[in-house]
C-alpha cells in the first residue's frame, strides 16, 4: 500500500463519548501533504464489521459534518471518527492514506484493491499472494469498490484483475463513470488465498473519473488492479483518407449545428459545445457518409462518439464501404457503444464511400470519423494475411458479444470480449489471426453428444443475451478466412467451420468443411444427409483459404478459394468461380430443418482413446488460425 507520511498523532488515545447509545473516540492528526486529494481509511478492530472510514481533505472551512460512521472537520489538522470501538483500538497504525491513481500512457500501473476511495460491504485483511499487503475480502453481490481515475488519454487499455476464490467464481462488472466497460466471470480457484491473473482489454475516455467494481457475484477476494496501456492514439492524420472530403447525412438537426462536415474536420472532440459533432433529426435508420473521391485501398475506419451526453444514441449500428461504381463491398455491424471510439477493420477492400447508419429510430451523432488507408492481403494460399495489431481475440471479432467458445476441458464462456489470451485461444504471433488449439490429453472434458474435443466458436443473438437458433427459410451465410494448421497424430481429422442443425431430427452437423489427411471436403451429418463432396484431395497444412457456407430457403451453397479474394468477390455478387459443385449442380443439398446455428474455429476429430500412447504428447493437437470471419442472416 501507498502511505502517505504521518505528521503525528496528536491524540493518541483521544477523547470518548457517547453518542446515541455508541461509545466513539477521536482521533486528530497532521499531513505533510493536504494539497493533494486524499483518501484516509482506519481499520479498526471491533466487534462488529471492520468500518473503512472515506475522508476527503479540505480545508478553509470551520463546518463539521457529521454522518453515520465519519465526522469530518473541513480544515487541517483533520478530524478522524470512528463509532463501536474499545479505548485501546485506535493507534496510528490504524491510518492509511491512499492517493488518487493517475494511469500512464505508457507503462503499467497497479492499483492495489485496499486503496479504494469509496466501498459498500466489504474488509480487508492480510494476503499470503506474492508481495504481502492486503487484500479485499468478504464481498457479496452488489458490492462495490470505486477509485478516483485520471486517464491521460482515450484509448485501449488492458486491465488485469488478482482474484481468489474457494468454490465461487468471481464475478463483477467494471465502470468508468457510469459506462460499463467489460465483465469478468473467472472460475473458482480453490481457495481465498489462492490467487489468479485474469484480464480484459477495454476502451477508456481520457479526464477524471470513477473506476467502479461492481460484484455480479459474492464469495471471492481481489489483492490488485494492473492498468497497461494497449493501443492509445494509433492512428495518425497523414493516410486519413476522409479528412476534408465531401460529408452528408440524411437529415440536420439545424440549419447551422451539428452539419456532417464536422466529422472530417480532424477534431476527435465529443463535447457538443465544442462544435464538432455531427447530428442529424430524431428518425428511422439515419445515416452518415463521407465520399472519398476515388477508390482507394481501405483499412482501419475509426468511429469516435459523442461523449458529452447521449453516447448510447451511437450503437447497434452498420458500417459499409461501396466502391466507384456503387457496389457494397463491405459491410460490419456494430452492437456496442463506442467509448470513445471504435476501430473497424476492412482487411483491406477497395471503395470510394463509407457510411454509417443506424438500424432503430434515434438521432445519429457522430464526432469524427476516420478512414486510414491500408493493404489487401494480395490473395495465394500460401501467402499469410499482414501482420496485424491485435493483442488479444476480440480485436479480431466484429462484435465479441455475439460468440461464445467452448475449449477442450469442456469449459464454456460467454464473455469474450477483452478475453486474455490463453493456451486454446489466443493470438499468433503476427498478430492477424485467432489460434483455436485443442491438445488431446487424457484430462480432456467432451460436451453434450460428442466424444471429441475443440476449441471453437458458436454464434449467438447480436446482443449476447442467448444463443441463437434459426431455420433455413431465408439466407443464412457465414464467411470464414482461416488455415488449418496442425492434425492430431493418430487420428488426424478435424473439421473447421459447420452448419449444426436439428439433432431430434436427424439433422445434427448439417454442412461442415472436414480434413482427414490431405483430402477436404463436405460432410453432411457423417454422410446421413448424401454422400461427401472433395472440396481438394491435396490440401497442405498452413494454406490459408476462404469458405463460405451459403443456405438459401434450404439450399446449401459452398464457396471455397485460395486466392484472397472470395469475400469482395462474394460481396459484389461475383463469386460464381468459386461454388463447389457436385458434378455440374451448385446446390449441394435442398432440405429444411431449424434449431440451426454457425459454428467457426476447430472441431478435433479424436480424443484420448482414439491417440493411445500419443496422448499428452506437447505436439498432439489439433489447430486452426482464423484471420476473417462474419455471419448475416436475412
Amino acid at each position: 500500500m501507498s502511505n502517505y507520511q504521518l505528521d503525528k498523532i496528536i491524540g493518541q488515545k483521544a477523547s470518548f463519548h457517547r453518542l446515541n447509545d455508541n461509545l466513539f473516540g477521536i482521533i486528530v492528526f497532521h499531513l505533510y501533504n493536504w494539497s493533494t486529494k486524499l483518501v484516509i481509511q482506519i481499520e479498526l478492530p471491533i466487534k462488529s464489521p471492520i468500518e473503512t472510514l472515506n475522508l476527503s481533505i479540505m480545508k478553509n472551512t470551520q463546518k463539521l459534518m457529521k454522518s453515520k460512521t465519519v465526522l469530518r472537520l473541513l480544515t487541517v489538522p483533520i478530524l478522524a471518527l470512528a463509532f463501536n470501538c474499545a479505548e485501546n483500538d485506535l493507534s496510528d497504525e490504524n491510518l492509511l492514506v491512499s492517493p488518487n491513481v493517475t494511469i500512464s500512457s505508457t507503462n503499467a500501473q497497479t492499483i492495489q484493491a485496499e486503496n479504494f476511495d469509496g466501498m459498500k460491504g466489504i474488509k480487508t485483511e492480510s494476503t499470503s499472494d506474492s508481495g504481502g499487503g492486503s487484500n479485499v475480502g468478504w464481498i457479496d453481490s452488489g458490492d462495490y469498490l470505486e477509485y478516483a481515475l485520471t486517464v491521460p488519454a482515450s484509448g485501449s487499455y488492458k486491465f488485469e484483475f488478482r482474484v481468489a476464490s474457494k468454490s465461487n467464481a468471481s464475478k463483477f462488472d467494471f465502470y468508468q463513470g457510469n459506462t460499463k466497460l467489460s465483465n469478468v466471470n473467472k472460475t473458482a480457484t480453490g481457495g481465498y488465498q489462492t490467487w489468479i491473473t485474469t484480464s480484459k482489454t477495454v476502451n477508456l475516455s481520457a479526464g477524471t473519473s470513477t473506476l467502479k467494481l461492481l460484484a455480479t457475484g459474492g464469495g471471492w477476494n481481489i489483492n490488485w488492479i494492473k492498468i497497461t496501456p494497449v493501443s492509445v492514439s494509433q492512428a495518425t492524420e497523414s493516410d486519413n483518407l476522409a479528412l476534408g472530403k465531401t460529408a452528408e447525412q440524411s437529415s440536420n438537426y439545424s440549419s447551422n449545428s451539428g452539419l456532417a462536415g464536422l466529422a472530417i474536420d480532424g477534431n476527435t472532440s465529443g463535447v457538443w459545445n465544442q462544435g464538432s459533432v455531427t447530428h442529424t433529426s430524431n428518425s428511422a435508420s439515419p445515416w452518415w457518409q463521407v465520399r472519398l473521391g476515388n477508390d482507394y485501398t481501405i483499412g482501419d475506419i475509426v468511429i469516435w462518439n459523442r461523449t458529452d451526453c447521449c453516447s448510447s444514441r451511437l450503437s447497434n449500428f452498420d458500417v459499409f464501404v461501396y466502391n466507384d461504381a456503387g457496389t457494397e463491398v463491405y459491410k460490419k455491424t456494430i452492437t456496442s457503444t463506442p467509448s470513445p471510439s471504435t476501430i473497424v477493420s476492412t482487411g483491406g477492400v477497395t471503395g470510394s464511400r463509407v457510411r454509417i447508419k443506424l438500424k432503430g429510430t434515434n438521432a445519429l451523432s457522430l464526432a469524427e470519423v476516420q478512414v486510414f488507408s491500408g493493404e489487401s492481403d494480395g490473395g495465394g494460399g500460401t501467402t499469410n494475411p499482414p501482420t496485424g495489431n491485435a493483442s488479444i481475440p476480440s480485436d479480431l471479432m466484429s462484435n465479441c458479444n455475439q460468440w461464445k467458445i467452448t475449449y477442450p476441458d469442456g469449459e464454456e464462456d460467454k464473455t469474450l470480449c477483452g478475453e486474455d489470451n490463453n493456451e486454446y485461444f489466443f493470438v499468433n504471433s503476427a498478430k492477424n489471426g485467432m489460434v483455436f488449439r485443442a491438445p488431446i490429453r487424457s484430462n480432456n472434458g467432451t460436451t453434450p453428444n460428442s466424444d471429441y474435443v475443440r476449441s471453437e466458436l458458436r454464434e449467438r443473438t447480436e446482443d449476447g443475451k442467448s444463443d441463437i437458433y434459426w431455420t433455413t427459410d431465408g439466407t443464412h451465410v457465414v464467411y470464414v478466412k482461416q488455415a488449418i494448421t496442425h492434425l492430431p497424430i493418430e487420428k488426424n481429422h478435424l473439421v473447421a467451420t459447420q452448419i449444426h442443425g436439428d439433432k431430434a431430427a436427424g439433422i445434427d452437423d448439417a454442412m461442415v468443411l472436414r480434413l482427414e489427411g490431405s483430402k477436404l471436403f463436405l460432410s453432411f451429418n457423417g454422410n446421413k444427409l448424401r454422400s461427401d463432396v472433395t472440396v481438394k484431395s491435396n490440401y497442405s497444412l498452413g494454406t490459408v483459404h476462404e469458405v463460405i457456407f451459403e443456405v438459401k430457403n434450404g439450399k446449401h451453397y459452398c464457396y471455397y478459394s485460395e486466392n484472397g479474394d472470395l469475400r469482395s468477390k462474394y460481396l459484389n455478387g461475383t463469386a460464381s468461380s468459386y461454388l463447389v459443385k457436385d458434378g455440374s449442380n451448385s446446390v449441394l443439398m435442398d432440405i429444411d430443418y431449424d434449431q440451426s446455428y454457425f459454428k467457426i474455429g476447430n472441431y478435433t476429430q479424436s480424443n484420448a482413446e482414439e491417440e493411445g500412447s500419443s496422448t499428452g504428447n506437447s505436439n498432439n493437437y489439433g489447430e486452426v488460425v482464423v484471420y476473417d470471419f462474419f455471419v448475416d442472416h436475412d
